[in-house]
């Protein structure tokens, strides 16, 4: 059996280090934001706690999809780096979310990508081209698609975008994923779970084409901030689970605390097991235990 580990969209919070003049874009509203909102609910002693449980459970990776940051400041980035020591950076893979390609002049100079290279080394990747890469683990192959632009305005949708789209498809059917289970990483959801096309993504039909022809065992996503689960056809029908995960560090109540899930993927087999904060013990506790395809 592999466990992997899913945590989303931490939101680290720092402002070490930034000047007045990286503000003067649309990381100004993004910091209004902190100010007058995430810094009340989003909790950075959440993630500390975080940290320490997800060392008792034993997973075999951790895959960290998107929204490391607030407003694509290095300076978050960091704090997110810190909170990876002491993880072996083959244990983790990290992609980013929207939130991480903030503002175009971050995304063109790939800093996200440059920080945290070491966990997007890959096996399987096209030349000359960052996303989507492929990390093959025993039996598992964790395939990281990129959904995170630039928007150019107040927005948080994303967009694939039909070149990664095409390489996509061509390393889902590649002979080096054959007989693993695929577990395809992104941070917008590839189905609409919340409405408005301010924040889903752009070009999800195509995404879901895709995947009805090359086939996944599990599509892993953020964004949302809360739990969601659906589904997409395969070939021949088969169902592909969808599943998305709450904020680590949100400090809401019980229904979208600071959460992470741990999927147990054995054979052709996946539970998925829900870790929650508890705010009267201040321990994560688990709260769901689902099996999402039988190995039977």
């Amino acid at each position: 059996m592999f466990r992997l580990a899913h945590v989303t969209d931490p939101h680290f919070r720092s402002f070490a280090g930034a000047s007045l003049s990286d503000f003067l874009n649309k990381r100004a509203v993004g910091a209004l934001n902190i100010v007058v909102n995430r810094r009340r609910k989003h909790k950075m002693e959440l993630l500390a706690a975080m940290r320490e449980d997800l060392r008792t459970r034993g997973a075999d990776h951790l895959a960290l999809t998107g929204d490391l940051s607030n407003v694509s400041l290095e300076s978050e980035w960091r704090e997110a780096l810190r909170w990876l020591e002491g993880m072996p950076a083959e244990t983790v893979t990290v992609i980013p979310g929207n939130h991480d390609t903030y503002v175009p002049e971050v995304v063109r100079a790939g800093t996200f990508e440059r920080m945290f290279a070491p966990y997007q080394t890959a096996e399987v990747r096209s030349d000359g081209e960052t996303y989507p890469f492929v990390r093959l683990r025993p039996g598992v192959a964790l395939v990281s698609v990129n959904s995170c632009v630039a928007t150019g305005d107040l927005g948080a949708w994303g967009e694939i975008g039909a070149g990664q789209l095409a390489r996509l498809e061509t390393w889902m059917m590649a002979p080096e994923l054959a007989g693993r289970v695929r577990v395809v990483l992104i941070h917008h959801p590839p189905v609409v779970h919340r409405g408005g096309e301010d924040r889903n993504l752009r070009d999800r039909e195509a995404l879901a084409a895709l995947l009805r022809r090359t086939g996944a065992d599990l599509v892993l996503h953020g964004h949302d901030h809360r739990d969601e689960l659906a589904s997409l056809d395969g070939p021949g029908g088969k169902k592909i689970p969808v599943v998305g995960a709450g904020s680590a560090s949100y400090a809401g109540g019980p229904d979208r605390r600071s959460r992470y899930n741990v999927y147990e993927l054995d054979g052709p087999g996946i539970t998925a097991v829900t870790y929650a904060h508890d705010e009267v013990t201040d321990r994560f506790v688990e709260t769901r235990r689902q099996v999402l395809l039988s190995a039977r």
